[in-house]
């Protein structure tokens, strides 16, 4: 019995937490539901157990989270569904290292292993993010987008403060209930309440007006909304086409300078290919009109999905993406060993880009990332460091005809104009397009699954770098290091008392 109340909870609190990442009304759940899962790692002495219920709370919260990565029709249905099982795989393996790294710490110091456990999770999030496999996609801050004043804090501690809040909000929520520690209650308080009260001072140091100007890069923003089956027919490559420029034309304002398409928005055609800028000529560039698309960039030896921006005069700069999608975009290691280059299980085997790079018009200053790079809060860093006025993501979620996916993807541009007080404009396919203003509040939307266009003026930033994008992740570095030496002495501990 008390085996299968052990399942029990950890399931429950998995699903608990899992659901918190779905739906904006419920980010709420993840508040207390790692309490039973903690409740039972708390008291579990046996490492196999620990390991054991880890690796079904990693399962189960990662299963439910990404299950649409098996929903993927852009390949097979067996492939999305073994590239899924992987993924969750993969992913869970990150709570059992969380379990590994925290169990010789609470053994050194029980008395503060209850502190260690929320800087274990969040040193081991933070971690996840970098590399061939990064993928802060599942961070528990992505549950929270909905509560405006708690999330301003992203601007000092990054996406992994928010995490930390709520770890050890559940931390302390189990204390009460199965510890009843009573005299905690005010530092209980206190941590509830404290990152929306420092939320709301950081939100009312900006004033609104200086996010706005008469001076302006005018910019229309599309979404074609052309399925995915419909524009991997050849045969539709050019009404597609047609399409996509009737319907700029039809909404551009003799103001607008700047056009934005997504992310594979000509699939069938080269921009480097002199027919296809003839026929932008002649059917869409008007005097002064400039066209932002995301298209196949080819040289000698590699090919890449990049964003480009083009006009009358011919290509103006190229942006490679950098960090692609595993499998999806890229075979891991094909870089390197030159006979994987021919495997594609996804959409292409692309090569990743080698560098940053900032677009300029007319003055103004804008990095333009693509899909997946917008969920990396460092690559966005990187870019707001080199003094651009706006974010611009290219996007094709329509691998994806239902949510979650579009959704998760498109609320966690919200961090990144937070982090770096910086307007996000989303230019999704098939949905979700949307425009940030630097404060996190979303202006414009234009839902998933439907045709639309949003105009937007670009204005300069005059704004001071936040402490984010000057010195990026410091508070995850300093749990880090913390974790480090702790971790060190609680091992030489061991060895001396072997």
């Amino acid at each position: 019995m008390i085996l299968l109340n052990n399942y029990t909870s950890v399931l429950f609190s998995a699903v608990l937490v899992g659901l918190s990442q779905h739906y904006h009304n419920l980010g709420f759940l993840s508040w207390f539901g790692l309490v039973p899962f903690l409740n039972i790692i708390f008291k579990e002495k046996f490492l196999f157990n620990l390991i054991k219920y880890s690796l079904i709370w990693g399962i189960t919260y990662h299963m439910i989270v990404i299950f649409w990565l098996a929903t993927n029709i852009g390949t097979t249905p067996l492939v999305a569904f073994v590239i899924m099982i992987v993924t969750v795989l993969i992913l869970s393996l990150n709570t059992v290292l969380i379990i590994l790294i925290w169990n010789p710490i609470r053994k050194f110091i029980p008395s503060f292993s209850f502190i260690f456990f929320p800087i274990t999770w969040v040193v081991v999030e933070f971690i996840r993010s970098y590399g061939l496999l990064g993928f802060p996609w599942v961070s528990l801050a992505n549950s929270q987008t909905e509560y405006l004043y708690l999330i301003q804090n992203a601007e000092y501690v990054g996406i992994y403060g928010i995490s930390f809040w709520i770890i050890l909000l559940n931390v302390f929520f189990h204390r009460i209930i199965f510890r009843k520690q009573d005299f905690k209650n005010i530092i209980f308080l206190i941590i509830l309440i404290l990152p929306w009260f420092s939320g709301n001072i950081i939100i009312n140091k900006y004033d609104e007006n200086s996010f706005k100007s008469n001076e302006k890069l005018e910019t229309l923003i599309i979404q074609p909304n052309i399925g995915l089956v419909e524009k991997r027919d050849f045969a539709k490559n050019q009404s597609n086409m047609k399409s996509l420029i009737d319907s700029t034309l039809k909404n551009i304002s003799t103001s607008t300078k700047l056009v934005v398409w997504p992310e594979s928005a000509m699939p069938y055609q080269s921009i480097q290919n002199r027919d296809v800028r003839n026929f932008l000529n002649k059917n869409l560039f008007i005097e002064n009109l400039n066209l932002l698309t995301g298209n196949i960039i080819y040289t000698d030896s590699d090919y890449f999905n990049s964003s480009v921006l083009i006009n009358k005069q011919g290509i103006l700069g190229i942006y490679n993406k950098r960090q692609l999608v595993p499998l999806a975009e890229h075979f891991p290691f094909s870089s390197i060993f030159k006979f994987l280059r021919n495997i594609n299980i996804g959409q292409a085997n692309f090569s990743k880009g080698d560098k940053d790079y900032v677009f300029e018009l007319d003055g103004y200053r804008f990095a333009s990332l693509i899909c997946i790079e917008s969920t990396f809060p460092e690559i966005n860093r990187r870019h707001a460091n080199l003094d651009i006025d706006a974010l611009i993501y290219l996007v094709n979620d329509g691998w994806y005809l239902n949510n979650p996916e579009p959704m998760q993807h498109a609320r966690q541009s919200i961090y990144r104009a937070i982090e770096n007080r910086l307007p996000v404009i989303r230019c999704a396919n098939t949905g979700i397009s949307q425009i940030v203003n630097p404060l996190g509040i979303i202006e414009n939307k234009i839902d998933l699954n439907n045709f639309g266009t949003m105009s937007y003026g670009i204005i300069k930033n005059n704004n001071e770098k936040t402490f984010y994008t000057k010195h990026g992740n410091v508070f995850s570095l300093v749990l880090l290091v913390l974790l480090l030496i702790v971790l060190f002495l609680s091992i030489v501990n061991y060895k001396k008392n072997e």
